[in-house]
């Protein structure tokens, strides 16, 4: 697979897309979600090398924001972001046949650098390439980038629209720059993995000056402790019970985790029911969770 096009040099502007008004906005959100699928999903690095081993992925480094290109018979060609907050109208000069039936690929969206990169095709001409192995789905953005897309300058003002470049999962052991957030496509996956490569920092908390101690008089000797098998204390985590769940800003079913005030790390939410019902709840949702040992992170069950 050779998914490369790289552009000449040029110098980043932020590109100002117009805005789609509120009823497109809500006509393309309705299409989208009524494809049931969403473009990705959080992970923790020991999580992502679990879904690694044994099978083929290709990876990303992240730019933007990602979302969805989407073309729809007798509308404007618009972006959506994945969690349909903004939308964009693009302007490219595409064939009249990606309008005779309904088309979304997978793209993120660099402002900054003017930039929208495609990076998967989901439905491509009313058909649905979901269930297709990536390879097969990435032929044919290719192909369709190819044929039916043609550069013009003036109609984009300014914004490049390039294909992404994928590389081997294996070759991410030789950049010398490790990125905070890796991208990951699996062969046999339509949704991704963002995973966080990076650890995250605890804050650092005061020091506080201690007083002098006094001398104090020597201690007996301690008793000898109990026996293992006379002892068994569970894992603090796995009593949690109930935490306090923040959406991610940017990254949707991704929670953070905020128990007895600290924070805790981030938590994933897999089940759409579940999902549709935080959507509801606000921004700090009293959540019912357990440790899962297997991943090494939080799993949101329940709300309260």
């Amino acid at each position: 697979m050779e998914p490369s096009l790289r552009s000449s040099s040029y110098r980043p502007t932020e590109r100002k897309l117009k805005r789609t008004d509120p009823a497109l906005h809500e006509t393309i959100q309705r299409f989208v979600e009524s494809l049931d699928m969403r473009i990705s999903q959080y992970a923790d690095i020991n999580y992502a090398i679990k879904k690694f081993q044994g099978k083929r992925w290709y990876w990303l480094s992240q730019i933007g924001r990602s979302g969805y290109l989407v073309f729809l018979p007798k509308t404007p060609i618009v972006w959506i972001d994945e969690q349909f907050k903004q939308s964009y109208k693009i302007q490219m000069r595409v064939s009249s046949t990606m309008y005779e039936k309904p088309s979304v690929l997978i793209a993120s969206l660099n402002l900054g650098d003017g930039l929208l990169r495609l990076e998967d095709a989901w439905f491509l001409s009313g058909k649905n390439l979901v269930n297709n192995p990536f390879t097969q789905r990435w032929d044919n953005l290719l192909e369709t980038y190819s044929l039916l897309y043609k550069y013009d300058s003036a109609l984009q003002q300014g914004l490049r629209i390039e294909p992404a470049v994928y590389e081997s999962l294996e070759s991410i052991k030789n950049i010398q720059k490790m990125p905070n957030v890796l991208i990951a496509q699996g062969e046999d996956d339509a949704r991704r993995l963002r995973v966080q490569m990076q650890p995250q920092r605890a804050e650092p908390q005061p020091q506080v000056p201690q007083p002098r101690a006094e001398p104090k008089a020597p201690k007996p000797a301690p008793r000898p402790p109990p026996r293992p098998e006379q002892v068994s204390k569970p894992d603090p985590r796995s009593v949690q019970s109930e935490a306090f769940a923040i959406p991610h800003p940017e990254y949707p079913d991704t929670y953070e985790l905020v128990i007895d005030g600290v924070k805790k790390g981030f938590a994933a939410v897999q089940d759409l029911d579940l999902s549709k019902r935080l959507k509801l709840c606000g921004n700090k949702i009293r959540v019912k969770i357990e440790w899962n040992p297997e991943f090494s992170m939080y799993e949101i069950n329940d709300t309260y």
